[in-house]
């Protein structure tokens, strides 16, 4: 419970950080759900939409049932 007091009290200290953390799970939302629309994936498309949960579940389809990381290079 002290995480989420103290969590609760950053964002009442900074409330940007429920624009930018709003942005982060559209961003992951919109690239998954595309994705998963793409590919003719239902299961995957009402997942997305129904559990958003900082973007774990987009990240997780992303990463394991389409190739959008295994080109993902950060050194350039």
């Amino acid at each position: 419970m002290e995480f989420l007091e103290s969590f609760g009290a950053y964002i009442e200290a900074n409330p940007n950080m429920i624009v930018i953390l709003s942005f982060w799970e559209a961003i992951w939302t919109l690239l998954g759900v595309w994705f998963a629309a793409r590919n003719n994936q239902k299961v995957w498309f009402f997942a997305m939409g129904l559990l958003q949960i900082f973007g774990l579940v987009e990240i997780i389809y992303l990463a394991t049932q389409t190739s959008f990381f295994k080109n993902f290079n950060l050194n350039d």
